[in-house]
């Protein structure tokens, strides 16, 4: 009875010692599978390696630019490409594009895994993403752009199924320096130019050069260097044409009747051999036409290079056309093609007489004579304006003058609006010489004497045309002065002229009859 009680508990005693080893051989399994801390080191360690293999600097002469497109050989993903999206490991780790200081080794590479891709971007380190490879080329190439700096990234995933990534950014060094950023370019010229029937398109008027500028930021000139303006000797019919021409490159080649025709060219703009005998292309018809203006930056210049940095990158540079900032494609053209030019286009409107008028710019008071009750006006043709006339001994402001080829010589008081020189008396505004911003005005003919009536050793102080006092300018007391003009000052104190530019404050002590 003791011996079989003694083998049940040997035998309860076996089941026991079996029963807890069941769950440490689970446990040990379960540890087996994810107990990968050697190989995560190995794939992390590796890709560390990775990393350092590429350089912070190279040389840009050092790198070559290939597309690497669907298809591409071995030896075309050798190169530093944009372009490609993403390449294996392997790929870019057999590459000699400067980017890689030594190639890690085959079994690191196995080490990271199959996953592992590899993308390169590139801008410029004035900012400007470079997203061709077409653009990368010839930024690497020319030692006047910017330096480029690559961002090369790694993307791989771990051993424990999550998404890995190393990324290093390599500079590509020039052996001259960028040169120092122009940011803006800001070009100015007159529009609408003005000019008479008849006249030919290689009249000097014309001519951009007359008064065409462009400068950078800080008001410099950049037409320098050989640089040019030029005026297209095409002359189109719409703005539209024009603008199209300029991206076309047709504002002065000479083109087939029908390709002119479908261009815009207009045809008043032709050889007439009526009015010049050799055959010279004269406007025949009146009415607006549009020429190009082209600025061409040479080589090396600021210009070529803003050009070449406005394609690039548009929303880092900027263009101005006569002080408000343009659009690229409507307001102007920047061309890389065959040279490097912005490009724009001007009015010219062509009047319906032959008057050729050289027009300058003034500050003054034309007063009109007293000899007729009103004075007629002339239009921007010089045509009489039927419901419009100044009336007699009246003074108006003037801001411009013109003269024509025949002397006849008129002042403008409005926007389209002429008066003969004839019928009026011209006195000088100088109005940046005065405090108050404004010179003597209301300005009238008048016929008088004006006579200094303090005791003698009195003397009154002169003044001239801008209001303020002429020094050393006075006129003893006890004399008499004729005055042809009168006129008031910003304070309606009135002026009596005793000679030319010379005035007569009014007040105690001067009489006028």
């Amino acid at each position: 009875m003791k011996k079989s009680i003694k083998y049940a508990g040997i035998a309860a005693a076996t089941l026991l010692a079996v029963a807890p080893v069941a769950a440490p051989v689970v446990s040990q399994a379960a540890d087996s599978i994810v107990a990968t801390t050697p190989d995560y080191n190995k794939q992390q360690n590796s890709a560390d390696a990775f990393k350092a293999s590429l350089n912070t600097e190279a040389k840009a002469t050092d790198l070559t630019v290939k597309s690497i497109k669907n298809g591409a050989t071995a030896a075309d993903k050798t190169a530093v490409s944009i372009e490609n999206g993403s390449m294996t490991l392997a790929n870019f780790n057999a590459s000699e594009n400067g980017l890689i200081k030594a190639a890690i080794g085959a079994t690191d590479i196995t080490n990271i895994g199959d996953s592992a891709r590899v993308t390169v971007s590139a801008k410029t380190t004035k900012g400007a993403a470079i997203t061709t490879d077409y653009d990368l080329k010839k930024i690497l190439n020319d030692s006047t752009q910017p330096e480029v700096e690559f961002t090369v990234t790694m993307n791989f995933t771990n051993t424990n199924g999550k998404a890995d990534s190393r990324t290093a950014v390599v500079k590509a060094t020039k052996t001259t320096d960028a040169k120092d950023d122009m940011t803006s370019a800001k070009a100015t010229f007159t529009t609408p130019l003005s000019v008479a029937l008849n006249t030919t398109v290689t009249s000097s008027t014309l001519d951009a050069s007359n008064d065409a500028k462009i400068v950078d930021q800080n008001g410099n000139s950049v037409l320098t260097d050989g640089s040019t303006v030029k005026a297209g000797t095409n002359f189109f019919t719409t703005y539209s044409n024009a603008i199209e021409a300029a991206k076309a490159g047709n504002e002065s080649t000479d083109l087939t009747d029908d390709a002119a025709t479908n261009a815009g060219i207009a045809s008043s703009v032709k050889a007439d051999t009526s009015v010049e005998p050799n055959g010279t292309k004269v406007f025949t018809k009146a009415g607006t036409y549009y020429q190009v203006i082209t600025f061409t930056g040479a080589d090396g210049t600021a210009l070529n290079q803003f050009v070449k940095n406005y394609n690039l990158d548009p929303s880092t540079y900027s263009v101005y056309v006569n002080g408000s900032k343009a659009s690229a494609g409507y307001d102007f053209v920047a061309d890389t093609t065959s040279a490097t030019t912005l490009k724009f286009v001007r009015a010219v409107n062509v009047s319906n007489t032959t008057d050729q008028w050289s027009t300058t710019d003034t500050t003054g008071v034309v007063t009109t004579k007293t000899a007729s009750k009103y004075y007629t006006l002339k239009n921007d043709d010089n045509v009489t304006i039927a419901n419009r006339a100044l009336g007699a001994n009246t003074a108006w402001k003037t801001d411009k003058v013109r003269t024509n080829q025949d002397g006849v010589k008129q002042y403008r008081v409005a926007t389209g609006e002429w008066i003969d020189a004839d019928n009026v008396v011209y006195a000088e505004n100088n109005n940046n010489n005065n405090n108050n911003g404004s010179g003597l005005t209301e300005i009238k003919t008048v016929s008088g004497v004006a006579t200094l009536t303090k005791p003698a050793g009195y003397f009154m102080t002169l003044f001239g045309d801008n209001g303020k006092a002429l020094d050393n300018m006075m006129l003893a007391s006890q004399t008499a002065w004729r005055v042809d003009r009168t006129a008031k000052d910003a304070n309606g104190v009135t002026y009596y002229r005793v000679a030319t530019g010379e005035w007569l404050q009014a007040g105690e002590g001067v009489s006028f009859k």
